[in-house]
C-alpha cells in the first residue's frame, strides 16, 4: 500500500512541476514552443516510420502472393534460366560453390564435382525450393575435409 502512495505523491508533484513550468508567465511561452516544435518533430518522425514500414509489410505481402502462384502454376522453366537460378543460390549452403558444375535437363537438376560431405544436405534442400525443380541428380564427389582437392582449398 505504502508503494501505490509513493508513486501517486511523485506522479503528481511532476504533473504539478510540468504545469507550473510550462504556466509560469516569464518563461512559459518559450517552453511551449519547445515543447510543441519537440512534439511535432516526434509526430512526423512516427508518421515517417509508420509509412516506412506500410511500405514494407507491403512488398513483403506481394512478395509472397508472387511466390504462391509461382509454385501453383506448373510452368515450363527453361534450362539455362534453371541454372542461372540454381546458381545464385549455391553460395548459401556450400563454401566452394565455384566448384559445383549445375546442369538442367526438363527441369532435372544435376550437381556434379567435388563437395563437403556435411554441405550435401544443405544444398540439395536449398536447390529442391527453387522454382521449377522438379528432380535432383548427384553426381557429387563427397569429401570429408578439404584435403589436396584443389577445388576446395580458398
Amino acid at each position: 500500500m505504502r508503494t501505490e502512495t509513493t508513486w501517486s505523491f511523485l506522479a503528481g508533484f511532476v504533473v504539478g512541476g510540468v504545469t507550473v513550468a510550462l504556466l509560469d508567465p516569464r518563461r512559459g511561452a518559450a517552453r511551449r514552443a519547445v515543447l510543441r516544435d519537440k512534439s511535432m518533430s516526434a509526430a512526423k518522425g512516427a508518421a515517417e516510420v509508420a509509412a516506412r514500414r506500410g511500405r514494407d509489410l507491403q512488398h513483403r505481402v506481394r512478395g509472397l502472393v508472387y511466390e504462391a502462384k509461382a509454385r501453383l502454376s506448373e510452368e515450363e522453366v527453361p534450362d539455362d534460366i534453371l541454372v542461372e537460378r540454381v546458381r545464385a543460390q549455391l553460395g548459401r549452403p556450400v563454401s566452394h560453390p565455384r566448384a559445383i558444375d549445375v546442369r538442367a535437363r526438363n527441369g532435372c537438376v544435376i550437381l556434379a564435382g567435388p563437395i563437403l560431405a556435411d554441405e550435401v544436405d544443405d544444398l540439395i534442400s536449398q536447390v529442391s525450393r527453387i522454382a521449377g525443380v522438379r528432380s535432383i541428380e548427384s553426381e557429387l564427389d563427397l569429401h570429408d575435409e578439404p584435403g589436396d582437392v584443389p577445388a576446395l582449398q580458398h
